[in-house]
């Protein structure tokens, strides 16, 4: 008997720390989606600390999208701990009440609790993820940046009198099909703590990274609901295929096609896709410091030189803040281009600098791993496979290259990304999106050093 009592103890004891990650509903889940359907009108009440008031900042914005404002329902967030009306009504439930402190919706007449502490709250976002009604001006302000993005990039890929422009015509309705027949994205769990970050510095709190900065600063301009993140997702995508044909020659835009075919062909590479998450906005911002490098002849006139090297440093800046480990590019950049001395100097300096700054706001949140992984080995076979066509194409162009390889330029440039990144993803799979993108964007080079200059 003793023993019983002893293990119901345990159980009781532990029960909150089991359930501490999942999302729990009372009286069940169906009382909230009834809540959802109804007419009713309702007004959010927060918690006295930020945390609460962040996350009330989402549930109204969210709630909007189907409800009208009004007095018939209250919608309390936080705690028993810091929110007097969810003190008030809490008896009713019959919980205990650090019971609040967990992930919970709680429906009671007239009444909605959303309750957790700073630590979980984010987590009651999977009540209303499958919640899909975007407002009108998100899905006008999504055609029109379609149509702008798709529309430049068309008129520029055609002006150059190649096939580049059919070629992205045709890369333009192949994004529109997997649009059209992909599952809404879902925010990942790593990503819901950033978005939870954003909104405590929308509305005036502190955050831990400059990512939760940049999310904190949309947030109080549009608002921070999973429509819109949906969208601007596949705004990501979008300008990412479409920089892909400006990391190819300037002479044979249409090659861009194939840094799109071997990268967008991988199931690999799709997986990193399938979800909100930052892998869009690295790869973006990473392929647009590419398309810099690439293209940009910099100016003999120091302020527009230093101009065109601050556009560049910027978005070196983005993509290391997302991705730290890609910090070594502008030291790789400098030995690829060895020739402009004031320039190299002047990037090196501008992402130190930003670096620095990154490093005394928020810290650097880098651990550089000292021995592999056992998914690395997976995560390896499969990046192998996937890339093959590409290793392929490369080791051809290798063995029937007329004239040898220039040491200076931008094929070097991603010869030497790859050498570097390639062999250190076997210590951070992170690295691998980064590496379908080098790989792709060397083939498209190398196979056009096999054709004849005219």
């Amino acid at each position: 008997m003793k023993r019983t009592l002893v293990l119901i103890t345990l159980i009781i004891l532990m029960a909150p720390l089991v359930s501490a990650g999942e999302l729990t509903y009372y009286p069940n889940q169906g009382a909230f989606q009834a809540f959802l359907d109804s007419n009713s009108t309702y007004t959010v009440i927060a918690g006295n600390e930020t945390w609460a008031k962040a996350w009330a900042y989402y549930v109204d914005e969210k709630l909007s999208t189907v409800k009208q404002h009004g007095n018939e329902t209250l919608v309390l967030i936080g705690n028993v701990y810091n929110n007097p009306m969810i003190m008030i009504l809490w008896p009713q439930t019959g919980l205990p009440e650090n019971q609040s402190l967990l992930p919970g919706i709680i429906v009671l007449n007239h009444s909605v609790i959303i309750t957790g502490s700073e630590d979980n709250i984010y987590l009651t976002e999977r009540a209303f993820e499958k919640l899909w009604n975007p407002p009108l001006e998100s899905k006008v302000g999504f055609v029109v940046l379609l149509v702008i993005i798709a529309w430049v990039f068309l008129l520029t890929l055609r002006n150059d009198k190649s096939h580049a422009g059919s070629f992205y015509s045709l890369t333009l309705s192949l994004f529109m099909l997997w649009y059209l027949t992909s599952p809404i994205p879902k925010m990942s769990e790593v990503f819901l703590e950033y978005f939870f970050q954003g909104l405590k510095f929308a509305v005036g709190g502190s955050v831990d990274s400059p990512l939760g900065a940049m999310l904190g600063v949309l947030f109080k301009i549009v608002p921070p609901i999973e429509e819109n993140l949906v969208f601007a997702h596949w705004v990501l995508i979008l300008l990412l295929i479409s920089f892909s044909f400006y990391i190819s020659p300037k002479r044979a835009r249409e090659l861009g096609f194939i840094v799109f075919g071997l990268t967008f062909a991988s199931p690999m590479f799709r997986e990193h896709l399938h979800h909100i998450d930052w892998s869009v906005l690295g790869l973006t911002s990473f392929l647009i410091t590419l398309a810099i490098i690439s293209n940009v002849t910099f100016s003999p006139e120091i302020v527009k030189a230093l101009l065109q090297t601050l556009v560049l440093s910027l978005f070196t800046l983005l993509t290391i803040a997302i991705n730290p480990y890609l910090l070594p590019i502008p030291a790789i950049f400098a030995l690829a281009f060895p020739k402009r001395h004031l320039r190299n100097y002047a990037y090196l300096l501008m992402s130190a600098l930003g670096v620095a700054l990154i490093y005394t706001q928020f810290g650097f949140p880098v651990n550089i791993p000292s021995h592999m992984t056992p998914e690395c080995w997976d995560y390896i076979a499969k990046f192998f496979f996937n890339t093959a066509l590409a290793i392929l194409a490369i080791t051809y162009a290798v063995i029937y290259r007329e004239k040898s390889m220039k040491m200076r330029g931008q094929t070097p440039f991603l010869a030497m990304l790859a050498v570097f990144y390639i062999p250190l993803a076997l210590f951070i799979p992170e690295i691998l999106p980064y590496c379908f993108v080098i790989l792709a964007s060397l083939t498209a080079r190398m196979l056009y050093g096999l054709t004849p200059q005219t």
